[in-house]
């Protein structure tokens, strides 16, 4: 029997219709996010750029803004994810940093985070040891498709440990996305189009002022940044979410065959 595919445009027309109800039930929620994100980016400027610029300063200043990220915005995603799955409305933002649940969810956030950094990490690396611009440019194409495939297969890890399903594990979640990367590739990118395009046209009006900091000019696009990362990042987590209960109906279904 020929296996059921993940639906393009029904999954599209879903994650919109619940990432909107998240924002009339869950406001604080996306409030905090909001705040979190341009708090984040706030300190980051504050950060001298010669220190970004120095590969070892920057790969451990790189690390700390990951782990703060993660670790601030989990009760965020968690709460996006449950509401997805189980209907569970979180009120407020909390952060429960003593339950073993949430670290192991954290743990994980901050794993796939610095995963996706990984290729502009070896950029950097191939840059300073004065490798060839066909070179680098080379290793960071294979390293940026090696990454995107692999984070698109752990996709459903997250939303899985967000419910505490049994059997959350990435060997699990690799095997039950064998097949479907593309897919999953191809909704993620529909999601984010107009919002990409938004992003566009929101640093193409600021203009090239927007990057000096203390500014108007700059303090409102720290704002913008929070709210369109804020909005695609809740668009991506409930779109993980109904990936994982899509392809969870898909196992269900063979198993019983």
């Amino acid at each position: 029997m020929k296996p059921h595919r993940l639906p393009i445009f029904p999954t599209l027309v879903a994650v919109y219709r619940d990432w909107g109800r998240t924002l009339k039930t869950m406001r604080a929620i996306h409030l905090s996010a909001i705040l979190i994100i341009t708090a984040i980016s706030v300190g980051a400027d504050f950060v001298p750029q010669r220190l970004w610029q120095q590969e070892l300063y920057g790969l451990v200043l790189g690390t700390i803004q990951a782990a703060i990220w993660a670790l601030l915005l989990a009760p965020f995603i968690i709460a996006l994810h449950r509401f997805v799955i189980l209907g569970e409305i979180t009120p407020i933002y909390t952060l429960p940093i003593f339950e073993p649940s949430f670290l192991s969810f954290f743990g994980w956030l901050f794993t796939l985070k610095i995963l996706l950094g990984l290729p502009f990490d070896v950029l950097g690396a191939t840059q300073a040891l004065n490798w060839s611009v066909r070179a680098s440019a080379l290793v960071f194409a294979v390293a940026l498709v090696a990454v995107a495939f692999l984070s698109l297969r752990l996709s459903i890890l997250l939303p899985a440990r967000a419910v505490e399903a049994p059997g959350a594990t990435p060997s699990r979640a690799l095997a039950d996305t064998n097949g479907e990367a593309l897919r999953i590739l191809a909704l993620f990118l529909l999601a984010m189009l107009p919002w990409l395009a938004a992003i566009f046209c929101g640093v193409f009006l600021l203009g090239p002022g927007a990057g000096v900091i203390g500014t108007p000019r700059a303090m409102i696009s720290l704002v913008f940044g929070g709210i369109m990362q804020t909005i695609t990042l809740g668009i991506a987590t409930v779109m993980a979410s109904y990936i994982f209960m899509a392809l969870a109906a898909q196992v269900k279904r063979t198993a019983k065959l």
